[in-house]
């Protein structure tokens, strides 16, 4: 339950910060993110596959 109240609070915080970049004078960082997050949620992904693993450290 702890757990479950924790994310709940961590995607609201990243909506109100996605909010907050989209109407304040930061608009311009949302396409940044969009295309970045993803980039590194992939990477995450593929440094937990050990053929691949070293692949993205050299990336890096």
């Amino acid at each position: 339950m702890n757990a479950l109240r924790q994310l709940k609070i961590g995607c609201a915080t990243s909506v109100e910060f996605l909010r907050g970049l989209w109407r304040g004078p930061f608009w311009w960082m949302v396409p940044l993110i969009v295309v970045l997050l993803p980039a590194a949620i992939l990477f995450v992904a593929l440094q937990a596959a050990p053929i691949v693993a070293p692949f993205v450290y050299t990336v890096f």
